[in-house]
C-alpha cells in the first residue's frame, strides 16, 4: 500500500519455505463515489508505483480515497493475508470491506459458516458490494469498527482498516501498534483469534 510517496512489501512472504497464496483477482467496474474511486491499471511485469515489487503483466484494480491506493489486488494483498486465511473458520468477522479480495478463498472454504464485514464508509459499500464474490454466508454492516459492538462471538477476526492517518513519516513498519492495541482491547472478548495486516518499506 502506498501512503504519500512511500511504498511498501509484504513482511512476510514465505512460509515453512513454501511460497504464499495465489492472486485471486477482483471484477469490479471502475467507478467513482464522491472521494472514492475504483481504478484498473495495466501492469507491465516491472515495478509499479502501486505495486512497490515485480508483478506480472496483466490488469490490476485499486480502490483510492483522495487518489491514494488503499487497496488493491496485487499478489502482495494476499499474502499478507495468508496467516488469516488459513485460519479461517467457523464464524468470521473482517474490519473494512475493500475490495472484497479475501472473499474468494473464504467462498472456497466449506469450514466457514459465516462471514461479517464492518464497513465504515457507505461509498466503499456502493462501489463493491454489488460486484464482489460472495454467497448468502455474507454480510456488510455500515458501521465504524472503532465504535461497533458485536452481538456475538466470532472464531476468527481479520482487522485490515485503512489506519493511513495515524502514520508517522519516520515509521520503518507500515503499522500502527495503537490500532492493534485498541481492537484487541474492544474485541478479544468476542473473538477467538485474531489477524491484523501490516506491511514493511521497501527497500
Amino acid at each position: 500500500r502506498r501512503f504519500g510517496d512511500v511504498y511498501f512489501r509484504s513482511r512476510r512472504t514465505r512460509i515453512g519455505g513454501d511460497l504464499l497464496m495465489s492472486r485471486y483477482p477482483v471484477n469490479i467496474p471502475e467507478a467513482s463515489v464522491e472521494n472514492f474511486e475504483i481504478v484498473k491499471y495495466q501492469y507491465n511485469g516491472t515495478t509499479d508505483e502501486f505495486a512497490g515489487f515485480i508483478e506480472p503483466a496483466g490488469e490490476y484494480t485499486h480502490l483510492l480515497m483522495d487518489n491514494v491506493s488503499i487497496m488493491s489486488d496485487v499478489t502482495r494483498e494476499y499474502r499478507e493475508c495468508q496467516d488469516f486465511i488459513n485460519a479461517a473458520t467457523g464464524d468470521v468477522l473482517i474490519a473494512g470491506l475493500g475490495l472484497g479480495h479475501v472473499h474468494q478463498p473464504l467462498l472456497d472454504n466449506p469450514n466457514v459458516t459465516s462471514v461479517t464485514i464492518i464497513e465504515k464508509y457507505q461509498e466503499v459499500i456502493d462501489l463493491v458490494w454489488d460486484h464482489c464474490v460472495k454467497d448468502d454466508r455474507f454480510s456488510v454492516i455500515k458501521a465504524d469498527i472503532y465504535t461497533w459492538t458485536p452481538m456475538g462471538t466470532y472464531d476468527v477476526a481479520w482487522f485490515d482498516s485503512w489506519i493511513g492517518e495515524n502514520m508517522n513519516e519516520g515509521d520503518e513498519v507500515y503499522y500502527s501498534p495503537s490500532y492493534e492495541s485498541t481492537m484487541t482491547s474492544r474485541y478479544d472478548s468476542s473473538c477467538n483469534q485474531m489477524f491484523f495486516w501490516r506491511s514493511e518499506r521497501t527497500p
